[in-house]
């Protein structure tokens, strides 16, 4: 018995070695040889079915074009996690065999692709690697292929999002704080969230869960709470053009708003955080009192108990 367990035990250390490596059919050929001699052993079973996801997955990559053949890789992997997640005790290391085999053959694959001179295209394709290389816990080497998707096209949501989740997982707390304020403010409904891996993030995605939150209401809510709670507490100072931008958008929601057709849980939420920015500009350049209690009173009507955290939370933090 002793024998049979190490051997099982040998093998799968061997197949994982190929697993990582990209080689999923060599990975099953060893675990197929061993199989029989412990036909009961879950983890060897599991992991050949596993093999078998990836053989077919890496044989549709033949034809498809290296960004392509990226994307493939990306979009397969979350199905493989959601199969994963509905297996109960599955081998931990086995599972990261296949994320480091398959995010690190999405790097080369995204790394072939040619410029053809469109930032945008470029910009997404040094955000994929970005992704790739903060699945491999390469955190550093991410940060920097997203900061260049950053200066190539600038002020993406979902760019910013992703750039500062990595300065999160690097410690830059700070700029991490900065950037997913700035990208729930851009665009939250291009933030992915299922991108995201900060304890920053997740402890307020979390607590929005728990207020009842979903789906596209869970993203328009995450920057509000995120004010409340004192996660997005940095503060920066507006130019005069994107005040002007932000006093324009603020009146054309309120008037969406007075329109019953339209979607209230997704327009108040809104709302609620350009008010919300709109008090930091107050704030920070001084403005009249006045200005700052008819903002408050605008809070108020719109969320009374939204109103309420807010000056508790702004009490406790003076």
């Amino acid at each position: 018995m002793v024998n049979m367990i190490s051997q099982s035990a040998s093998a799968l250390s061997e197949a994982h070695e190929y697993i990582s490596q990209g080689e999923p059919g060599q990975a099953k050929v060893v675990l197929e040889n061993a199989l029989p001699d412990d036909l009961e052993n879950e983890d060897l079973s599991t992991a050949i079915s596993f093999c078998a996801f990836w053989i077919d997955v890496f044989e549709s990559l033949q034809g498809q074009s290296p960004f392509d053949r990226g994307e493939t890789l990306m979009s397969q992997w979350c199905n493989f996690s959601k199969w994963v997640s509905d297996i109960d005790n599955v081998d931990a290391r086995c599972v990261y065999a296949f994320k480091k085999g398959v995010f690190t053959r999405a790097v080369e694959e995204y790394s072939q692709v040619e410029d053809d001179g469109d930032p945008k295209q470029q910009a997404e394709i040094f955000r994929k690697k970005g992704l790739c290389s903060k699945r491999l816990g390469n955190f550093e080497s991410a940060l920097e292929s997203l900061k260049t998707a950053n200066s190539l096209y600038p002020s993406q949501a979902e760019i910013l999002a992703e750039l500062a989740d990595c300065y999160d997982l690097c410690g830059e707390t700070k700029w991490a704080k900065i950037l997913f304020k700035e990208a729930f403010y851009i665009d939250a409904e291009k933030v992915d969230l299922e991108n995201l891996d900060s304890p920053l993030v997740h402890g307020l995605i979390d607590r929005v869960e728990n207020e009842g939150f979903a789906g596209r209401e869970l993203k328009e809510w995450i920057p509000v709470y995120g004010v409340l709670l004192g996660v997005f507490n940095v503060k920066r100072g507006l130019r005069s053009q994107e005040i002007g931008r932000l006093k324009q958008e603020i009146y054309a929601k309120e008037n969406e708003l007075k329109d019953p057709a339209n979607n209230s849980s997704l327009l108040v939420p809104r709302l609620m955080n350009l008010y919300f920015w709109l008090m930091d500009y107050y704030l920070l350049s001084k403005e009249s009192t006045k200005k700052i209690n008819e903002l408050l009173l605008k809070i108020k009507i719109l969320d009374a108990s939204i109103y309420n955290e807010y000056f508790d939370f702004d009490e406790k933090s003076k």
